[in-house]
């Protein structure tokens, strides 16, 4: 009996006629529950992460992303151009360079559903990678980090979060986790000081269908000019 582990070709759900064929390398039957954890999902070659080229170098966001932009000024555009779901996991963020002033800061998410991908221009666009080493699928995502200008023809907005009372410093460190339990709760209280600091704020569960569209956006009154980010992206595909 062939060993099959890989995540097989998507099938319309509940059809009658598709029976499981999934085993294990014992030849235990391969069975995945919802929620079974990101090593499941990794191990089948369903995980994918973007990463900026260059460590330790930021990519710069818009010089001045004020709170009135709301969905056109985009720090991360994600288009699924593919067949399968997208589902975001987590969104770390690593402040390389600070814009001048700017006090409350926001992130916000929004998502679209247009078919056909948001973005007008700007941004650099990040190769994802599969994490599995021994699955050679690549995945249906457009990942762009940076300026991107997004004219988004149906957007919704899904999330937003005071996240620092204060200008960011160098080496603060930021992650949105999608879709834990008790979903658009931010641990600990909104960072005050001028000191680093580490944030995580939780996002509630979003899924980006073939042809949808995902803008993060990061807005802080009155800045007048651009950050810089290290950043990773983490999500599923199925």
């Amino acid at each position: 009996m062939a060993i099959a582990r890989s995540i097989p070709s998507r099938n319309v759900d509940n059809a009658a006629v598709t029976a499981p064929s999934r085993s294990g390398p014992y030849l235990e039957a391969y069975t995945l529950p919802l929620g079974g954890g990101n090593l499941m999902f990794g191990d089948e070659g369903s995980f994918f992460t973007a990463v900026n080229a260059t460590v330790g170098t930021g990519i710069a966001g818009h010089a001045a992303p004020v709170v009135a932009d709301t969905d056109t000024k985009s720090l991360l555009h994600l288009y699924n151009g593919g067949a399968k779901n997208i589902i975001p996991v987590f969104l770390q963020m690593s402040f390389t360079a600070i814009g001048a002033g700017g006090t409350l800061n926001y992130n916000v998410i929004y998502t679209d559903s247009a078919a056909a991908t948001a973005k007008s221009s700007g941004g650099t666009v990040i190769t994802p990678t599969n994490v599995n080493t021994g699955v050679a699928s690549t995945t249906g995502a457009i990942v762009t980090f940076g300026a991107v200008v997004t004219a988004p023809t149906s957007s919704r907005k899904v999330w937003a979060a005071q996240c620092r009372e204060v200008i960011p410093v160098v080496n603060d460190v930021m992650t949105v986790f999608f879709g834990p339990d008790g979903g658009a709760i931010q641990t600990g209280n909104i960072p005050s000081g001028t000191a680093t600091a580490s944030l995580v704020q939780y996002a509630p569960p979003i899924v980006i269908a073939p042809g949808g569209n995902l803008m993060f956006v990061r807005t802080r009154a009155s800045q007048s000019g651009a950050d810089s980010y290290a950043f990773t992206l983490g999500y599923l595909e199925r």
